[in-house]
């Protein structure tokens, strides 16, 4: 009995070792991230929109996405519903099929699209949370 014990006792430590000595998944850097993003920009996105800037604020990458031929007052607002709904899946999407933003919420990072006037106003923003198996919840920000 006592041998029994022994050798789970044993198996136990080298486990314990074995855990220690296991490397450690590399630290995500969101402003090396946000530079990668932005050696691409600025690109065209759809309907005349322009992805314009990332940067890391906090526990988040934001994407700026410009509105470049209206201002804010000159939006429809019966069509931002629908806009942000549309938007909000494609988030949902890009953040569990993109490498970098699916390592950022991986590490518990947020991403978020911020869609911005001619003038640098915010018209909305639309932010992706996701659970662990990546099947994703929208949230949004007025």
């Amino acid at each position: 009995m006592q041998a029994h014990l022994a050798r789970i006792a044993t198996a136990t430590a080298l486990a314990a070792a074995l855990v220690a000595c296991s490397p450690k998944p590399a630290p995500i850097d969101p402003q090396h991230i946000a530079t990668k993003i932005n050696a691409g920009l600025p690109k065209p996105y759809v309907d005349g929109l322009v992805v314009q800037h990332a940067h890391a604020d906090g526990k988040r990458m934001v994407i700026d996405i410009r509105i470049p031929f209206a201002a804010a007052a000159q939006i429809d607002a019966a069509k931002l519903p629908r806009m942000r709904e549309q938007e909000q899946g494609d988030l949902n999407i890009a953040a569990c099929t993109d490498a970098d933003l699916k390592a950022l919420m991986d590490a518990h990072y947020g991403v978020s699209r911020r869609f911005l006037d001619k003038d640098g106003k915010t018209v909305f923003e639309i932010a992706a949370l996701k659970a662990p198996n990546c099947k994703l919840v929208g949230g949004t920000t007025p």
